[in-house]
């Protein structure tokens, strides 16, 4: 089996939330996703589908997101 990876970094201003597509990367089930910012600031996912998802933060954010999608391992 072999793992597809999406990585990508936006820039996100004054916002609780990105909405992020990796449609591009063809995954045929939801992916794991895995965020991260460079503040004290929790970031969580929801709505995954196999091509789009949100990332949520904790508070009101203004900054870059880095975040990586990949397909799960059995």
């Amino acid at each position: 089996m072999s793992i597809k990876m999406y990585t990508s970094t936006d820039t996100v201003t004054n916002s609780d939330y990105l909405d992020i597509n990796f449609s591009s990367a063809g995954f045929s089930h939801p992916p794991l996703i895995s965020a991260s910012v460079n503040d004290n600031i929790t970031v969580y996912v929801s709505n995954i589908t196999s091509s789009t998802a949100r990332l949520n933060f904790s508070v009101t954010f203004t900054g870059s997101v880095s975040y990586v999608v990949r397909s799960p391992t059995n």
